[in-house]
């Protein structure tokens, strides 16, 4: 069953002063059905229970219409829905109205949910959030915000608008992925993303997972799911080039245009040192009584329409030359632009040559470009600007009129900056917005991390004894099985190093015991079972200038900003207790960020020695060997042999994680340790004893009659080399994904560390 969180009513927005009130307030159920055509069975799924909790109303202040950025503004309702079911469902949430009379039309009900843009209840069909996916035991949070579009006329005021939210969809029988891998736990600062062969570029995938397009795992196929974090940072205006980003934490903008009644817009490009430009604006004029209204200008060129003449005017230095004649109305819509070659000038409206003129002078100016002011900005013109583009080079009349006519297709070619949105926002703002399939830059881009779903495997070396398989794990691949949700259908359980094959912890294990499944450690923690953990995808680095190949002054540091991404160099000559303090400052409530501990890094050995990663019809590859300390630098290295795996496991840099040798008292051995004040979470490392090991940490239990898997080098933890360090060194020998050994926490220009998010 899901049911609807209380969530608590902020306010009931008076959207004028005439009594137009939009209210969400009531209780409303809807019903999912859904007939499976292959099984021939009917179920139902649950009843949705939306619930408010009112406070008194609030009068806003100046409440007449208003404009987005305004509106953008306001404080949101909140809802919260949690799904309490044992079943996936997809659904949408739509806002009704409650009355059929005197009804403010839908076309000027604006609203906003979280970070998406700004749009009407007419142009989103009501739907006010489409295709959500909940999988159990998961909620989500909707912050909405209601207020009466600026261009609402005259005659709607006075009329009211009473809405309920209702909601409609069907449960899901399956994703893409068919492996049974526990749907990723998404944090809300992650984009999943696919990986574009083509174009070699990562895009944004489509959370379900249920469209082919945008698939972004599919574990059968050796597809890990993958997610991004995107940087940090003020709000901005973005340039689509990206190269011309406007650091404005604020406008007045409606539906993303830009609104110049109060203040003129500059958008740099100081010193454009090129000998032609092509301009193409989406423009309404908001006011024609001027004798000038200003489009463009930078202390060198001006582009205005004269309202005297009803012509559009080009003015480089002392020269100017006008179009042929042309009415604009108030209120209307235009797509215009001209093209200038320092020779002639070309006018365009509508994707429409409306004539050549012959001008002469140059370009090139130290002052950048504004809109809606003139050269000496002593006058602002009223515009509400939708699209600007400048462009290096002569756009053709058959390119403007096949791309900027009716409606606008970007041309790319040449387009020094390109703006169609101008809501300030930030980097990852700026990403929910985007549409499925767009390219995330790699420059955006602070860290990539990889699902590891909750699994069982079927033990061959329960006591660790060298010699002893009851099947072939080693050449053919791990048996492993993923377990739904949290449950735990392994038989063998484990408590304090010492496992047992019974659920009351008397009989301990034996050698009679192996054959029979495990659930991994790595998914249980002291305070709950876990669906899956995500770990970094690359190794972590850092973007200090002071910490690099070429400087190391600055590596030894427990507050530097981390970055897990490929072509970056290892961050490297830190304590281990400086990284962990480092990775701890990105813990929120929600979810717990830590250096990765033994029993999880086994858990991503396994995984990858079995049909999930590089082990195909009976015969395991071996993972590449990274031999530089630069991250991500071959598919070979990766745990699937594709992008979608975790690189550099085996070579690069060895790796911390955060699992101690115990002191007589069982308790963690901190000498040369460096934490200082900082206190380690239970949760978060692994402890070992005397003559142990932890079954599932690909240690003893990958032992051979000589040495472990692939030869790799193995010397275990001891009182004075008391923390694990894996994944080998790629400079040595006898190094790779099953290399473990042990050290100090001491800085070391061969080790770093990876991040686990659980």
């Amino acid at each position: 069953m899901i049911d609807f969180v209380k969530a608590k009513r902020h306010y009931i927005m008076a959207l004028a002063i005439m009594f137009v009130v939009v209210s969400l307030s009531g209780t409303t159920y809807s019903l999912f059905f859904n007939v499976d055509s292959t099984d021939n069975f009917t179920y139902n799924t649950g009843i949705l229970d939306l619930q408010f909790v009112e406070d008194e109303q609030i009068n806003i202040q100046n409440a007449f219409p208003i404009i987005d950025s305004e509106g953008l503004n306001s404080t949101p309702y909140t809802l919260t829905i949690k799904n309490t079911g044992s079943l996936p469902y997809l659904f949408d949430i739509k806002m009704l109205s409650t009355t059929e009379d005197n009804v403010i039309d839908m076309k000027y009900i604006k609203i906003q949910v979280n970070n998406d843009d700004a749009a009407t209840l007419y142009e989103k069909s009501n739907i006010i959030a489409s295709n959500i996916i909940l999988y159990p035991e998961e909620e989500k949070t909707f912050k909405v915000k209601v207020w009466l579009d600026i261009n609402t006329p005259n005659a709607e005021l006075g009329k009211t608008f009473m809405a309920k939210l209702v909601t409609s969809g069907e449960a899901i029988y399956k994703t893409l992925d068919t492996s049974g891998a526990n749907h990723p736990d998404l944090t809300d600062d992650m984009i999943p993303v696919y990986y574009d062969e083509t174009t070699k570029e990562w895009k944004k995938a489509d959370h379900s997972n249920t469209i082919n397009t945008y698939e972004w795992y599919n574990y059968d196929n050796g597809k890990w799911a993958n997610v991004v974090t995107i940087k940090s940072g003020n709000k901005k205006i973005y340039d689509i080039t990206r190269n011309n980003n406007l650091n404005i934490t604020e406008t007045r903008n409606n539906n993303g245009n830009y609104i110049s009644d109060e203040s003129s817009l500059d958008i740099g490009l100081s010193n454009y040192n090129y000998n032609n430009i092509s301009n193409i604006f989406r423009i309404k004029f908001n006011d024609l009584n001027e004798d000038n209204t200003y489009i463009i200008s930078n202390g060198k060129i001006s582009y205005y329409y004269n309202n005297k003449t009803n012509k559009f005017t080009l003015k480089v230095g002392n020269n100017t030359v006008e179009s042929s004649t042309y009415q604009l109305e108030v209120g209307k819509w235009y797509i215009l632009g001209y093209t200038y070659d320092t020779n002639k000038v070309s006018f365009y409206i509508d994707g429409k040559n409306i004539s050549t003129k012959n001008i002469s002078g140059s370009i090139y100016s130290n002052n950048s470009f504004k809109i809606a002011t003139d050269n000496d900005q002593t006058i602002i013109s009223n515009l509400e600007v939708g699209d600007i583009y400048i462009y290096k080079n002569i756009l053709t009349e058959e390119n403007i009129n096949n791309n900027y006519k009716n409606e606008i297709n970007i041309i790319y070619n040449n387009l020094v900056a390109g703006y169609n949105d101008f809501e300030p926002k930030t980097l990852s703002e700026y990403y929910d917005g985007e549409d499925f399939g767009s390219t995330i830059l790699l420059d955006d881009i602070n860290s990539f991390y990889v699902w590891i779903p909750r699994y069982k495997y079927k033990l061959w070396n329960v006591t660790g004894t060298p010699g002893i398989d009851s099947y072939d794990a080693y050449n053919k691949g791990i048996d492993i099985i993923f377990e739904n949700n949290q449950e735990t259908s392994g038989v063998i359980k484990c408590q304090n190093n010492i496992c047992y094959s019974d659920n009351l912890l008397i009989t301990k294990v034996t050698n009679n015991d192996n054959g029979k499944y495990y659930t991994h450690p790595a998914f249980t923690t002291e305070e709950k079972e876990l669906t899956g953990i995500w770990v970094s995808k690359y190794e972590t680095s850092t973007s200090s200038k002071d910490c690099n190949s070429e400087s190391t002054s600055g590596c030894l540091s427990n507050n530097l900003q981390i970055e897990s991404k490929p072509n970056n160099t290892a961050w490297r000559n830190n304590y281990l207790s400086y990284f962990y303090q480092n990775i701890k400052k990105f813990d929120t409530n929600d979810n717990n960020y830590s250096v990765i501990k033994n029993t999880e890094w086994g858990a991503l050995s396994y995984l990858t020695h079995s049909k999930y990663g590089l082990c195909q019809n009976n015969k395991c590859e071996n993972i590449g060997t990274n031999k530089t300390y630069i991250s991500g630098t071959e598919i070979k290295d990766s745990t699937t042999n594709n992008m979608y795996g975790i690189f550099d496991l085996s070579g690069s840099a060895t790796e911390f994680v955060m699992a101690n040798y115990a002191d007589e008292f069982n308790n963690l051995t901190l000498n040369e340790s460096h934490f200082g004040s900082t206190p380690i979470i239970n949760n978060d490392y692994d402890l070992y004893q005397k003559n142990t090991f932890i079954l599932g940490d690909a240690t003893k239990e990958i032992s051979l009659k000589e040495g472990i898997w692939y030869n790799n080098y193995a010397s275990f933890v001891n009182e004075t080399n008391n923390w694990f360090i894996r994944g080998g060194i790629g400079v040595t020998e006898n190094n790779g994904i099953f290399y473990y050994n042990g050290t100090t926490d001491t800085n070391s220009e061969y080790i770093t560390t990876r991040i686990v998010i659980k």
